[in-house]
């Protein structure tokens, strides 16, 4: 029977202690082999619930043989009074050869079984097995599972003179197992408690249960809690799991399912702290895709912790080497996602080559969709190394397989990256292209607005502008219908921002006096958004366009407003600059040179700083 265990420890979550776990992990994944190398290469010393432990690791690598062999060696390693780990071995070997097609050898430990059942005086239990057969050894189908809520709603719990002598936990979490896989998690919520129940009765009366059964039947429970959004729950449930010296990989999934309820729960230390725990659990029975998992999870947590972005690169490193070690169907994907990383962590040379390599990989498998996010990434690694030119021809790409599979979001963005990569330089020859860019980007945006609604004021506001400075008044609907976008949103600095853009698509346009209107309206909104310097910025353009129109004594006054009131010390530069040429062309040449002590002593602050 299970017994519980101490509760460990805390783990230390500070930067340094995770990283240094991390890279210890992530070593041992690079250097481990095949776990059943390390079974076939240590003594036979195992007694028989070892080798029933080795079995099932073996069955969660889909490796029925290598199940088989552990659990025939688990037999002849029995000793006296292990009734419930011969029930469990004899379970092993009857799944393994279901998993392996072997119907005769699927009848023979069936059979195997309810002899011992009726040596342990449970008749009923064994006449019921037997009449149940693989349904109770694999995902039932439909049929069968009609046949198993029958026997579960009429079965007792603790029937005949023998307490143990029921069938009801066994049908009960099969009958769980097949609601779940047809999307009934409230039926397969209440087979599992009835499970559960049964097996708590049977445990009071002293009944012999095949090693492991309690356990187990709580990570169902917590995994259908953790599937129902009941996250605290399911941490509750696999608690009592991680307190039993249950079989190494149900302790391993059970702490990955308290790491992903930490996290739902936003406990990031925890979350951080078990998904770690749960990955080297994982590795250390071989299931290298559920290590994956949950080194993917640490690296989710970390990459949102302060101070983590370290520990962030190698989890999302490990996860992508216990994939790719596995040949796990999302290997590919976590490596995108490890080179993502380090895109962000300032490290583009070391993604670079990651990138090119999962570019020609998805292209090589027709993943149009993940070599686009990979060329995106790619571009970026290019741009953060100072090569600018090759990241436009990859974000070009991009787009046109995104546009192609209807990713409109995605397309989207990627266009609106190209489109101000090639506008940064601003010029006659290149505005055309940039055009282009940003006239597709609002077309995906438009289509993209349910999947993401923020994408598309950005692309308006970034198209009709540069048709403004090309000296298209069209660009103004753009930039209006943008700014109504981001009122509706409730997005007041936006409002305030896309409003200063407008002031100075008008100057663009030639329209002065609207222009300074415009941008004195954007600095009282600036204001309201609790963007001073953002306000004395369009004050200043405001003063600007005045003095270029040919007012300088009223531009004198804005500039003079504006260096007397803004904490800013480059915008006060940019004041004093202003009045000065303003008092200069007015002919107040005595104002003129106080401005220009002023101005000396402005430039001195900024060349001490």
């Amino acid at each position: 029977m299970d017994a519980p265990q101490q509760t460990p420890a805390p783990a230390d979550v500070g930067p340094t202690a995770v990283l240094a776990r991390v890279r210890t992990l992530l070593a041992e994944a690079r250097t481990s082999g095949a776990p059943e190398d390390a079974v076939d290469a240590a003594p036979v010393d195992h007694d028989a619930r070892q080798w029933w432990e080795l079995s099932l690791e073996a069955a969660l690598r889909d490796e029925p043989r290598e199940s088989a062999r552990c659990a025939e060696s688990g037999l002849a390693a029995l000793g006296p009074g292990e009734d419930g780990v011969r029930l469990s071995l004899l379970r092993a070997l009857a799944v393994a050869a279901d998993r392996l097609g072997d119907e005769t050898g699927l009848t023979r430990w069936i059979e195997a079984r309810a002899a011992l059942l009726r040596t342990l005086g449970r008749p009923r239990q064994a006449a019921l097995e037997t009449q149940l057969g693989a349904s109770l050894v694999r995902e039932p189908d439909g049929f069968e599972a009609a046949v198993l809520a029958g026997v579960v709603e009429e079965e007792p719990g603790v029937p005949g003179e023998e307490p143990g002598d029921t069938v009801l936990p066994e049908a009960a979490l099969a009958l769980a197992v097949h609601r779940v896989h047809a999307s009934d998690l409230d039926g397969a919520m209440a087979a599992a408690r009835r499970a559960v129940e049964s097996l708590r009765g049977l445990r009071a009366a002293g009944a012999v249960l095949p090693v492991g059964s309690w356990s187990s039947a709580h990570l169902l429970l917590s995994r259908l809690h953790l599937w129902r959004g009941e996250h605290a729950e399911a941490d509750e449930a696999a608690a009592v799991v991680t307190s039993l010296p249950a079989a190494r990989a149900v302790l391993a999934s059970a702490t990955t399912v308290r790491a992903i309820a930490a996290h739902e729960q936003d406990r990031p230390t925890a979350a951080l702290a078990l998904a770690l725990d749960a990955a080297d659990r994982m590795a250390r029975v071989g299931l290298r895709r559920g290590a994956a998992s949950a080194a993917s999870l640490a690296g989710r947590v970390a990459g949102d912790l302060e101070g983590h972005e370290e520990a962030a690169v190698a989890a999302w490193e490990l996860a992508s080497v216990h994939a790719e070690k596995a040949e796990a169907p999302e290997a590919s994907s976590l490596s995108y996602w490890w080179a993502h990383q380090l895109v962000l962590a300032g490290r583009p040379d070391e993604a670079e080559p990651l990138l090119a390599r999962l570019v020609r990989r998805e292209a090589a498998q027709g993943h149009d969709v993940e070599q686009a996010r990979a060329l995106v990434d790619l571009g970026h690694a290019h741009h953060d190394q100072d090569r600018s030119e090759n990241a436009l021809p990859l974000w070009r790409e991009a787009a046109g397989l995104f546009e192609a599979h209807g990713r409109w979001e995605d397309a989207a963005r990627t266009l609106l990256a190209a489109g101000a990569l090639v506008n940064r330089e601003r010029d006659e020859l290149t505005r055309p292209s940039a055009l282009d860019l940003f006239e597709r980007a609002v077309a995906a945006a438009r289509r993209a607005v349910d999947e993401d609604p923020a994408v598309l004021p950005a692309a308006l506001h970034a198209h009709g502008y540069l048709l403004c400075e090309s000296g298209r008044p069209e660009g103004l609907e753009l930039l209006d219908e943008a700014v109504a976008l981001v009122r509706e949103a409730e997005a007041p600095w936006q409002v305030a921002d896309y409003t200063d853009t407008r002031a100075r698509a008008l100057w663009s346009l030639e329209q002065g006096a609207e222009a300074v209107s415009t941008a004195l309206h954007a600095a009282d909104l600036f204001t309201a958004a609790q963007d001073p310097e953002g306000a004395a910025q369009a004050e200043l353009f405001a003063a600007s366009v005045v003095a270029e129109d040919g007012s300088p004594e009223q531009a004198a006054t804005l500039f003079r407003l504006v260096s007397e009131s803004t904490q800013s010390t480059l915008v006060r530069l940019g004041a004093l600059t202003g009045l000065h040429q303003c008092l200069s062309a007015v002919g107040d040449h005595d104002g003129a040179a106080r401005v220009r002590d002023d101005l000396d002593a402005v430039r001195e602050q900024l060349g001490a700083d």
